[in-house]
């Protein structure tokens, strides 16, 4: 039984140490602004807390005037001096809380982009295995709630500490007995309010991981409205919704329960605090071991002191509850990111693409599970400005060669060159640069079609944008749009056709001018009109571009110089 409880207190005590390393590894995001941030909290409590001081040596001056029966003129100057201390302390004060919420704004906002850049820079596979949704709650939902330790949280918690040490130094040199009781009641009242700490951490990691669940409902249900439609006619996904949200406010409601604990507690903490205070002050005073006016000047303070003590207890379980995103949004910073800084150190030049072969794959071996390989041993190569044919059944490996090709996945065993150069040398900076792709259901942004074009370049002009719209057989339909190119592309594009979406996806990977086109089944979807538009356009690339083609239709693989089968 010892042991367990040893065990258990240790347990606890790493837990704290833990939460305390997490809230530092937030801080430290802030980089160079921390310093001023941390600075402006101190100063800004500092000076507010001097303010309370001056106002209860106001108070104290009153009650020994009070006593007397003339004003003197020490008093008149006394009076003077604790009313223009407290007027620069509260101008002080105001002035450090504009800098304090000014880096808490902007850090905020800082790492709002620290997360957002993190989740464009994983590798390929992460996007596969995880949800879009997990990505947006990081983004929004989680970030929010971790950089409310910037906003509000930490300086809610330091805050009390400052204001209560500065009191207790005044308040002691008043009386040390009076002070010593107040204090130590007041540490146990607050002793108590942190025992909700724990169960608002808890709550709160419930609440987060039920967002993540209610937006993945919400996305599935938005990207595949017409298939939701079309089967889901007995609306399953609206009650798989309505059942998530209904645990999300389960949960909201228990930290509702815990927050209205602590605003309760908080009523009649200060309540306790006065009648206590009267009944201690009152004995001191009769039996004259506090003279009236300190008296005063003490219950001024204590009643400001009980209200720091009080929002210490109470703010400590909301900081926690803040820790626990940002240990979610830390975990996310520290999930390993695709290595685009190796290599990179070739200049893409004509010189640099130098030899008669654009590709050379030689011996490439590969699997997704280190069971079952997909690729085994293959080998091939495709010379320069030459259009290539990737054939073979489904499931042989096509679409793998593609992602290998752009550094989706690196090669196991084997080597791929590119322009006589190992894709590792290159670099996936280069990589990309050198080769642009049409995937086989190509993704529109929510943008006009003239800047789904230009997300090829974005330097390109409009002029040039026409021109590869051209060439991409793309600029009749385009013009004949109610908006021709500031035509808005919805939801992905569905107000445009396949083959539409596909010349709009030929027209940005041409505007890329990369010496490579990769296309990957770019017309197996399509109706035979649309595809004929897509062969001419091809027709108008040969010869200036290495073109690689994974198809399977016929009609496609007939356009090629060669035929690789893999």
């Amino acid at each position: 039984m010892q042991d367990y409880i040893i065990k258990n207190v240790y347990k606890k005590r790493k837990e704290k140490i833990m939460k305390i390393n997490i809230l530092f590894e937030y801080l430290r995001l802030l980089k160079k602004r921390l310093f001023l941030y941390l600075v402006s909290i101190f100063f800004m409590t500092v000076f507010g807390a001097f303010f309370d001081v001056a106002g209860s040596m106001l108070t104290k001056q009153v009650f020994a005037v009070a006593q007397k029966k003339y004003i003197i003129e020490n008093d008149i100057l006394l009076f003077g001096v604790y009313i223009i201390a407290g007027l620069v302390s509260i101008i002080l004060s105001a002035m450090f809380m504009k800098i304090y919420n000014n880096q808490a704004k902007r850090g905020s906002v800082e790492i709002k982009q620290i997360v957002f850049a993190k989740s464009l820079r994983f590798p390929m596979d992460y996007y596969y295995e995880h949800h879009s949704a997990e990505l947006i709650s990081k983004i929004i939902f989680e970030t929010d709630a971790a950089s409310e330790i910037y906003g509000s949280r930490l300086r809610r918690v330091v805050a009390p500490i400052i204001y209560v040490f500065v009191y207790i130094i005044v308040m002691l040199r008043l009386s040390i007995p009076l002070t010593t009781i107040l204090i130590l009641f007041n540490i146990f009242i607050v002793i108590i309010n942190g025992l909700l700490a724990k169960p608002m951490r808890l709550v709160s990691n419930l609440v987060a991981k039920s967002n993540v669940k209610m937006t993945k409902h919400i996305t599935n249900i938005i990207s595949g409205i017409e298939v939701k439609k079309l089967y889901d006619t007995k609306y399953r996904n609206e009650l798989k919704y309505i059942n998530e949200s209904n645990s999300y406010v389960k949960y909201q409601k228990r930290k509702m329960i815990i927050d209205a604990l602590l605003d309760a507690f908080y009523n009649g903490f200060d309540l306790l605090c006065a009648l206590f205070f009267l009944a201690v002050a009152i004995a001191f005073i009769q039996n004259k071991w506090v003279s009236v006016e300190n008296a005063a000047a003490i219950y001024t303070m204590y009643g400001a002191l009980s209200i720091r003590f009080l929002q210490l207890g109470k703010n400590y379980p909301e900081l926690m509850n803040c820790i626990v995103y940002a240990e979610r949004v830390l975990e996310f910073l520290q999930i390993k990111e695709e290595n685009t800084t190796s290599g990179n150190n070739i200049e893409i030049s004509e010189l640099a693409l130098k030899g008669d072969n654009a590709v050379e794959v030689n011996d490439i071996s590969f699997s997704y599970s280190q069971i079952h390989n997909i690729l085994n041993k293959i080998s091939f190569s495709i010379k320069k400005n030459e259009t290539v044919a990737i054939v073979g059944k489904s499931g042989s490996g096509k679409t793998t060669i593609a992602k290998l090709l752009l550094g989706f996945y690196n090669v196991q065993n084997g080597e791929i060159l590119l322009f006589g150069v190992s894709i590792k040398n290159w670099g996936l900076y280069n990589l990309r640069k050198l080769i642009a792709y049409i995937p086989q259901e190509p993704y529109l942004f929510e943008v006009t079609i003239k800047e789904n074009i230009r997300y090829g370049n974005l330097e390109a002009s409009d002029e040039q944008i026409i021109t590869a719209a051209k060439l991409a057989n793309a600029h009749e339909f385009i013009i004949n749009q109610k908006n021709g190119y500031d035509t808005l592309v919805i939801n992905g594009g569905k107000n445009l056709s396949g083959g539409e979406r596909q010349r709009v996806a030929i027209a940005r990977a041409i505007i890329k001018n990369a010496p490579i086109i990769l296309m990957d089944e770019a017309t197996s979807a399509l109706d035979n009109e649309s595809e004929r538009r897509i062969h001419e356009s091809i027709e108008r690339l040969k010869h200036s571009r290495t073109i690689i083609i994974i198809a399977h239709r016929q009609e496609t693989i007939n356009i090629a110089d060669t035929v690789v089968e893999i």
